[in-house]
């Protein structure tokens, strides 16, 4: 089935279902988006920090590009990306290897004699900026976040450190944890804080996130500011181990799922 989906030839019939269901696909979101307006809140600030282009791209593509999709774009799509050094087959739970090996053998053998085409991606370039947009609700969202690095760099763990040094909380719920259980608790204007830490290929984006009551606006930013300064001064002995015992734990809880643990081994391979 997999195999099928993959590389079924493209036809024009193919791309008129392409092209029905992601125009749907922007439907969808564009009515779902009034019911909570801080869902775009990361594809934002990935397209404030590396622009129109690379990680900066929306999800879903560009609306206006839907009309441009027909046969020979996705065939296009498969020969650049559905090649033999681009593919790794990975299973989990199979009872049989070698009956499973002979199955990949007889079903993408094939595609062993495809040439590898000549095509890179772009790399991401860091810009960095500022966007604001306006939204019915009373809340104001505010993201403050600088270059991080990228997934496989040496600093990756202190990110995740620092990431869990702030933590996240909520105003209306249990479970804070971090420097953010004491912000929302000193701070009545405060209704959710959590860090950002995402990590790609080639770059990687470190930062705050904060929701609270438009009228203190400024006093949010403020409290963004001061977390993150506060990461630049010495962390006592007591939170740091706090922080990497969370991080253990919560890597060992991810690791829990064999789909998980498939995941993980695929991406380091």
């Amino acid at each position: 089935m997999m195999v099928d989906i993959a590389l079924e030839p493209r036809s024009v019939l193919a791309a008129n279902v392409a092209k029905s269901k992601n125009a749907k696909s922007h439907s969808l979101h564009e009515h779902l988006i009034k019911f909570d307006p801080s869902a775009d809140d990361h594809e934002l600030l990935l397209r404030t920090a590396f622009g129109y282009n690379t990680l900066g791209m929306p999800r879903l593509g560009m609306s206006g590009n839907i009309n441009y999709l027909d046969a020979r774009v996705l065939q296009q799509f498969i020969m650049d990306n559905i090649t033999p050094k681009k593919c790794l087959i990975v299973a989990g739970g199979v009872k049989n290897h070698t009956e499973y090996v002979e199955l990949v053998k007889e079903r993408l053998g094939d595609v062993l004699a495809v040439p590898e085409h000549h095509y890179a991606r772009k790399s991401s370039e860091y810009i960095g900026g500022e966007y604001r947009t306006w939204t019915e609700s009373p809340q104001t969202s505010i993201q403050v976040a600088f270059q991080s690095v990228p997934w496989a760099h040496n600093d990756v763990p202190a990110f995740q450190i620092m990431n869990e040094l702030i933590g996240q909380a909520n105003a209306f719920g249990a479970g804070n944890s971090g420097r953010a259980h004491t912000v929302v608790r000193d701070n009545g204007f405060v209704d959710t804080v959590s860090g950002i830490n995402s990590n790609f290929t080639d770059s990687g984006l470190f930062g705050i996130k904060i929701t609270g009551s438009g009228s203190h606006s400024a006093d949010l930013l403020k409290v963004c500011i001061d977390q993150l300064n506060g990461l630049r001064q010495p962390i006592n002995e007591t939170e740091l181990i706090r922080a990497k015992n969370t991080l253990k734990m919560n890597f060992m809880l991810a690791m829990e799922g064999s789909g998980d643990r498939l995941e993980e081994v695929a991406r380091n391979y």
